[in-house]
């Protein structure tokens, strides 16, 4: 239960500061077509997480405990650094195909983001599948939400404030865990 919560909650602080939730806002909104962006959105959360899932668990035989706990710390370090960094504006460009347009970019944009890392980080440490399942379920709650709120309503949140906080949170607990796995608190 500890691997679900923890990647479930890494997903949902990562994916609200990253340009995936703008992505699909953009998306959806100009195809209206929310339930097939929303689709897509969930077959490439299934494979990036999948993956990461898979990479821990065959990672994780060569880890001690305090050093899973390291690479976990390590993964939310990175991702409060990519909170708080500027990020460029989403261009989507024209796509005929949403749905193929809003899967590919996913997936390409999701091998190796911040939210892959901090899944593997987790499965390496725990259970692997349920690290899989809680960053599925986080990523795909934040993507949903910006998919139904569109590109209006999701442009017009307080980003800058949202990636401070959402940065200064990762950046606390990337500490408390790096300072717990080298035994110093």
């Amino acid at each position: 239960m500890d691997s679900l919560m923890a990647a479930l909650v890494a997903a949902l602080l990562i994916r609200a500061s990253d340009n995936s939730a703008d992505l699909t806002a953009i998306v959806a909104e100009r195809s209206k077509r929310t339930g097939l962006i929303l689709f897509g959105a969930l077959i490439a959360l299934i494979i990036t997480q999948t993956v990461a899932a898979i990479a821990g668990m065959l990672v994780a035989h060569y880890l001690t405990p305090n050093a899973a706990r390291l690479m976990f710390a390590f993964s939310l370090l990175m991702a409060s650094g990519g909170a708080v960094w500027p990020r460029k504006p989403v261009k989507p460009g024209t796509a005929h195909h949403p749905f193929v347009a809003i899967t590919s970019k996913l997936i390409a944009t999701g091998l190796g983001d911040r939210t892959m890392f901090a899944t593997f980080a987790v499965a390496a440490g725990g259970v692997p599948a349920l690290a899989g399942v809680g960053g599925f379920i986080g990523g795909f709650v934040i993507l949903t939400a910006a998919a139904v709120a569109g590109e209006t309503l999701w442009g017009q949140r307080p980003r800058r404030a949202i990636d401070w906080t959402i940065g200064g949170v990762l950046l606390i607990a990337g500490a408390w865990l790096a300072f717990s796995a080298l035994r110093l608190i």
